[in-house]
């Protein structure tokens, strides 16, 4: 009698947990496609346009270059913010937060934020680990320039300048 009672027992324990398992969901679809900016003129001093996964992330980095461009670090540094929540791992995206912070003299967060863009430059996507390490370099050297140490900015302007893209 009770090994009966023991199968049922685990029987009903099995069933149980078979009805409390779900199937995997399958990763969500990435949309590849970005939206075509609208026709705007020209930026001043900025290179190209970093390699976004989203759409989303493009647009807010679109406004945060016009913030920028109109003398609105604060809003700049509140879009990008927002697109580093997105693609947080996008090393171009921690560059120009740099950028920002350094147009609103805050040099702790613009450090910062270069730093964190030099640690993600050897995970860059669409970039060669060169040019994004370059690239993150130039952005710290720019900062140290503004902190005062243009010694240092030159020595790292002077290595890495070649490898920039």
């Amino acid at each position: 009698m009770t090994v009966s009672i023991y199968r049922s027992f685990c029987f009903a324990v099995c069933l149980a947990l078979a009805a409390c398992a779900t199937a995997p969901t399958p990763p969500p679809m990435r949309s590849e496609k970005v939206s075509k900016p609208s026709v705007q003129k020209p930026k001043p001093a900025q290179p190209e346009r970093p390699k976004t996964r989203t759409s989303a992330t493009f647009a807010l980095l679109r406004d945060a270059d016009s913030a920028l461009a109109a003398a609105q670090p604060k809003q700049a540094i509140l879009l990008l913010e927002r697109a580093v929540r997105i693609e947080p791992r996008n090393f171009e995206l921690w560059i120009r937060l740099s950028r920002a912070h350094l147009a609103s003299n805050n040099l702790t967060a613009a450090t910062q934020h270069a730093r964190k863009a030099i640690a993600l430059a050897d995970t860059a996507v669409d970039v060669s680990s060169q040019v994004a390490e370059a690239k993150a370099w130039l952005q710290y050297a720019q900062v140290l320039e503004y902190r005062g140490q243009k010694q240092e900015a030159a020595s790292i302007r002077q290595r890495y300048s070649r490898q920039r893209g």
